[in-house]
């Protein structure tokens, strides 16, 4: 009999023990960090909520263009328009590019609505896209983008004569 006493005392005392261990925490008896108690260092990489604000289109209409507009400048935006632009827009911005005639309105980059458009409005259609563009935001880096900005602003309606 002391036998089966003392081999129960022992599963109980080990099923306790099993029972204390961390694993067995729920999300009731878990540590936790209640509201504005205990603020805690954010993970690296974290976005500030009061870091760079993410602007729509209409909210960058506004920015202004933060490259200075030199030749080094307007040279890597001719490198980027090349790379991502002119397949639709065409090497001169007139909208005859490769794939043009597949899309309905491709915009002439040299006509006067477009360049009466501010750089933040340039900046956001080159970074959101459009119905048939994509987003470049991805693909490009900021000052990328805004250096594009600079170099769409090369393109001019010529003056008829």
């Amino acid at each position: 009999m002391r036998k089966p006493l003392a081999t129960t005392i022992i599963l109980v005392a080990a099923g306790a023990a099993a029972l204390a261990f961390p694993w067995t925490r729920n999300m009731y008896t878990g540590p936790v960090v209640l509201p504005q108690v205990a603020p805690r260092v954010p993970v690296e990489d974290a976005i500030a909520v009061d870091g760079p604000q993410i602007l729509d289109r209409l909210s960058s209409q506004g920015l202004p263009n933060p490259r200075p507009n030199t030749p080094e400048v307007r040279d890597e935006g001719a490198w980027l328009y090349d790379v991502y632009c002119a397949i639709c827009h065409g090497a001169t911005g007139q909208g005859d590019g490769q794939i043009a005639e597949h899309y309905p309105r491709m915009p002439n980059l040299s006509a006067p609505n477009v360049q009466n458009y501010t750089d933040g409005w340039i900046y956001s259609i080159i970074r959101e896209g459009g119905p048939n563009m994509p987003a470049s935001a991805a693909v490009m880096s900021v000052d990328e983008r805004w250096a594009l900005v600079h170099f769409v602003r090369t393109f001019k309606t010529p003056n008829p004569r």
